[in-house]
């Protein structure tokens, strides 16, 4: 009997055990599924602990980031805004009910990690969602970027401006906001601050190199051969997100004929 016991005793059971080395390990989609539940629970008990709803919120957006099926993505993108959006509210004093204008206003320095992933994830869901639901959520979505730049643009890492990079090259022209000049500029910034964030180059030949004003093949293919050359290093702030960027460089590698030919 005892050595049965000992046998189910596996690997990932003794994983769940110990969510630092999970969280480490938060690019695979296995040890993610294991992570999710144990901070949803806890959660549950106590709502409002900043540093796993971040979590939380990180772990939603990179299982989006990995699903291919749209209805997931979707959600699981809109579960880690709405996760941020409402620890927000809380956390600058105002019901959940408020308005996204009310709350981004009051949110500072402090706010940034609630509030990033929250921007970070409505702009995912944006990404992804049809054209006239994009059109709709870029004033919100603004909202969100427009109160980080007054922050702290470099926050994670560059953050601000690698955003804006894809912002103003992807953002529908019938906007009047794209802008291919800022995209550049945008994405030069954001590599000045973290030239290691492999995620902004991986963006910046995907949606500057590419662009059909652009169309910069020697820039595309540079931009992801660097991005595969890198070591992802082992910061456990970002590391898992490099791995996650040399994923989707190859991917994306493969797509040239697509965007060039």
């Amino acid at each position: 009997m005892r050595r049965a016991f000992l046998v189910l005793l596996t690997p990932a059971l003794l994983a769940q055990e110990d969510p630092e080395a999970l969280w480490r390990e938060r690019d695979n989609p296995e040890k993610a599924q294991q992570l999710i539940p144990i901070l949803e629970a806890a959660l549950r008990d106590n709502p409002h602990q900043p540093e796993k709803v971040m979590r939380l919120a990180r772990l939603y957006y990179l299982m989006a980031e990995q699903t291919e099926e749209k209805g997931k993505k979707l959600e699981l993108y809109d579960k880690a805004f709405r996760l941020c959006r409402g620890e927000l509210a809380y956390q600058v004093g105002l019901a959940s009910e408020a308005k996204d204008a009310e709350i981004v206003k009051k949110a500072t320095a402090d706010h940034l990690p609630v509030l990033y992933w929250a921007a970070a994830s409505i702009a995912r869901w944006a990404k992804n969602a049809a054209f006239a639901q994009r059109v709709k959520v870029r004033p919100t979505i603004r909202l969100y970027w427009d109160r980080i730049m007054e922050l702290q643009p470099d926050y994670f890492h560059g953050g601000g401006y690698r955003f804006f990079g894809g912002y103003y090259a992807l953002v529908p022209a019938i906007t009047g906001e794209q802008d291919v000049n800022k995209s550049k500029e945008m994405f030069e910034k954001s590599l000045s601050v973290a030239p290691y964030y492999l995620e902004t180059k991986v963006l910046y030949a995907e949606a500057y190199a590419t662009h059909g004003k652009v169309r910069d093949r020697e820039l595309f293919r540079r931009l992801l051969k660097e991005v595969l050359e890198a070591d992802p290093g082992t910061d456990p702030d970002y590391a898992a997100e490099n791995r996650l960027a040399k994923k989707k460089a190859e991917r994306l590698q493969e797509r040239e004929k697509e965007f060039f030919d």
